[in-house]
């Protein structure tokens, strides 16, 4: 058994639920099976990889101080502590305003380097991509004239994270690659390891597992030689996230609960919760939601302990999903509604709108389509606002769907064809070739088969091109249905 399958969409199913099946009776029947299999595998698929990949390069943010702590300048190290104090504390607006105040100051070029990071790291951390890249270039340019070879590496480092956080995982991997190859040369065992691991996680995003392996182990032995200890867990945890992936359970538990024991000897409380998380997701996907829940809870009291909200966010996720699966509609409802407003009071709109997503499904699969609906609008709200698109994007097929299901064929048209618009234009072509479907499934109930083959066929030549063997073969067979009844009409 896999912890992690293709992804499989909702518009698609339910678009073959609608065609194939229309007595309300068999389709309330079909729920109870189609919710919570698409929920496992988009929630383990989205938040279990791509969030903790995610999370621990971001992790890579670094600082890279060089010496301001003992600068000489008075002036400069009255605002350097007060800017750094503000950053520790997450107050990035007035830390950014007092680095900036730092460089107006009369600097060396190592100390205005460092400011240049740690004001791209502030920029960073605020979402201000641009103004981020911007700084870390100025520091890299620097490092080049006063040949500052770790310096260098730690900005490739970081533009890196830029270009990761951009979606631009070639990029990325090159600065990356850039940074390893200084560190290298230059002996910096500790930045090595980090950027081995680092470009194992670029290639894990891009679906090359053996390849990530290969970097994640690489990282874990120059670890182990050097005493790196924290970094030994993180690889740990790592290499057993592409164990789950390929499907060894076993292998996968093992390599988090070494992982564990790293961090709790070294008191890593924040790694201690993700490899509770780890294992939990394991018991989940081996069907003991028991001992599931009982590592979730685990973790989850750690991070509400320390103050990590987002962390927390993600446990009561994970535990909402596990009640899910179990079939206990209200207690998974309470927890996704408790992350969500959690995600309000620290204000993570990206992610409330992934929770109200999710409760739309689950009103769904109570059989409240209204409440659905309004979820799922509520969702829509946020991610057009904050300019999300692939979340936009998603609400709109959901919303198409459920207009569908409603019998409101024409409102359901809109939402897939203003779905499908974004799809192209941010190139998601497996959920293009979804809504292509999901519209050809909406004109042959509507009569008009021609169009209908259309959408179909137009599917099956992307899904063809990207090799989504499940969905060619479903919609080879909506061809040939809709064939053979265009057929009929004639005779």
């Amino acid at each position: 058994m896999k912890i992690f399958g293709k992804r499989i969409k909702r518009e698609l199913l339910w678009t073959i639920v609608g065609v194939l099946i229309t007595a309300i009776g068999v389709l309330i029947a079909l729920f109870a099976w189609i919710l919570p299999r698409q929920a496992r595998l988009r929630e383990e698929d989205r938040k279990y990889i791509k969030e903790t990949v995610r999370t621990e390069v971001e992790r890579g943010i670094q600082d890279y101080l060089d010496g301001l702590p003992q600068t000489k300048n008075p002036d400069l190290k009255r605002l350097f502590e007060r800017g750094y104090s503000l950053y520790k504390d997450e107050k990035y607006p007035e830390a950014i305003d007092t680095f900036k105040a730092c460089l107006e100051l009369k600097t060396k070029d190592s100390e205005r380097r460092a400011l240049l990071t740690l004001l791209g790291n502030a920029y960073y951390k605020l979402g201000e991509l641009e103004q981020a890249e911007d700084r870390y270039q100025e520091a890299l340019l620097i490092g080049k004239r006063i040949d500052d070879q770790e310096g260098k590496a730690i900005a490739l480092g970081n533009i890196g994270l830029i270009y990761f956080s951009k979606r631009d995982l070639d990029k990325a991997l090159k600065y990356y690659q850039d940074a390893l190859n200084i560190d290298k040369e230059i002996g910096n065992s500790e930045g090595e390891a980090g950027d081995l691991g680092n470009i194992g996680l670029i290639y894990q995003l891009k679906g090359d597992l053996d390849q990530a392996l290969k970097y994640h182990q690489a990282s874990l032995e120059i670890s182990e030689k050097i005493g790196y200890r924290q970094n030994k867990a993180i690889q740990l945890g790592n290499i057993g996230l592409i164990f789950g992936a390929k499907g060894d359970l076993d292998k996968a538990l093992k390599c988090h609960q070494d992982a564990l024991k790293i961090d709790k000897k070294i008191g890593c409380r924040e790694g201690e919760a993700k490899q509770l998380v780890g294992i939990g997701l394991i018991y989940q996907a081996k069907g003991d939601l028991e001992k599931a829940l009982k590592f979730f809870g685990n973790a989850l009291k750690i991070d509400k302990e320390m103050g990590l909200k987002e962390n927390e966010v993600t446990c009561l996720d994970n535990i909402g999903y596990a009640y899910w699966l179990n079939g206990d509609l209200d207690k998974a409802l309470k927890c996704y509604e408790d992350a969500r407003q959690l995600n309000k009071q620290i204000g993570r709109e990206k992610s409330e709108a992934s929770q109200l997503h999710t409760i739309s499904l689950i009103y769904l699969q109570k059989f409240d389509l209204d409440k659905a609906l309004k979820y799922s609008e509520d969702a829509l709200e946020i991610n057009k606002k904050i300019g999300f698109k692939e979340g936009e994007a998603s609400d709109l097929s959901t919303i198409g769907i459920f207009y569908k299901m409603k019998g409101n064929l024409d409102q359901a048209l809109k939402y897939l064809e203003d779905a499908l618009k974004i799809h192209r234009e941010i190139g998601l072509r497996e959920d293009e070739a979804q809504d292509l479907s999901s519209i050809g499934a909406i004109h042959e109930n509507k009569g008009d088969l021609d169009k209908g083959l259309k959408y179909y066929n137009e599917a099956l030549e992307i899904f063809e091109k990207i090799g989504t063997r499940e969905w060619i073969e479903q919609t080879k067979r909506n061809i040939e249905r809709i064939s053979q009844q265009m057929k009929n009409k004639k005779k």
